[in-house]
């Protein structure tokens, strides 16, 4: 597919009058371009170095055909200069997923599928006393309980870790909710439960925050088009199979131009379409 070194990329990228540092922690995906810059993590894997430079390179190229909007994630239109259909945004998408499997977001939605059904077990332990408790309504008895014997552990209604000040030995203590049931082993089951389940919704509430930001990161139009240029320098057949449609139109403008410098990187690299 590709004949290309890392050296021999930053050589051609350096060039173009592009400053490359291989030596910094970077950010986002072991890499960014920013200003006429590219940094790569000096971690990232040596067979994802080319790759990586490959996607940084993109952007800047992508920078030079569409300034006014490259910062607020460019738009798929200018980008293969035609108008684009739900089947192209498809067909990038499966691209991304196959460059970065973290954009599958499959840990997450295991974990929060495990959330679930911790949720349930708990639901299902409070009921056993009160058998018309609802997650969604306010549960009277627990606040009851907390007025009645002036628990602390009313706060981890909505913190997972305490730390409460002690006025007898003058110093303060750690309370943590992974830790509840032996540091209030005093309290009821049924309290306990709801106090974990309560923690269970935060953290599902969390992740699914997590979940909308970076959906929204790897849909950008920016990142879309960089994956897919990456993708091609990874597997070109792969990507050919999943975005037919895509990868006719990108060779098609790179052979005529389109992309400025990117066709010379196609040649450098001597690449196999």
């Amino acid at each position: 597919m590709h004949n290309l070194e890392e050296k021999e990329l930053i050589n051609f990228l350096k060039s173009q009058g592009i400053t490359v540092k291989t030596n910094t922690k970077a950010r986002g995906h072991h890499g960014i371009y920013f200003n006429n810059r590219i940094d790569i993590s000096k971690n990232a894997a040596p067979e994802k170095r080319v790759p990586i430079l490959v996607h940084e390179y993109t952007h800047k190229i992508h920078y030079d055909i569409e300034k006014e909007n490259f910062y607020k994630g460019g738009t798929l239109e200018v980008l293969f200069n035609s108008d684009i259909l739900d089947a192209h945004i498809l067909e990038l998408t499966k691209v991304t997923n196959f460059v970065d499997t973290n954009s599958n977001l499959d840990t997450t939605n295991l974990k929060k599928q495990e959330i679930k059904t911790k949720i349930k077990e708990l639901h299902n332990i409070i009921k056993q006393e009160f058998p018309l408790f609802k997650r969604s309504e306010e549960f009277k008895e627990a606040n009851k309980y907390f007025i009645k014997n002036k628990s602390i552990a009313v706060h981890f209604l909505k913190y997972d870790s305490l730390k409460i000040m002690n006025k007898l030995c003058n110093r303060y203590e750690i309370f943590n909710i992974q830790n509840i049931d032996e540091d209030f082993s005093h309290m009821p089951e049924y309290l306990r439960a709801y106090i974990k389940l309560k923690s269970l919704q935060r953290e599902y509430k969390r992740l699914t925050r997590y979940q909308t930001k970076v959906k929204n990161y790897y849909s950008k139009p920016a990142e879309l088009f960089a994956r897919f240029v990456e993708g091609l320098f990874i597997n070109n057949a792969q990507v050919k199979l999943l975005a037919p449609t895509c990868h006719q139109r990108f060779f098609h403008l790179l052979d005529t131009g389109y992309y400025g410098n990117l066709k010379e990187l196609f040649s450098l690299a001597q690449f196999v379409r």
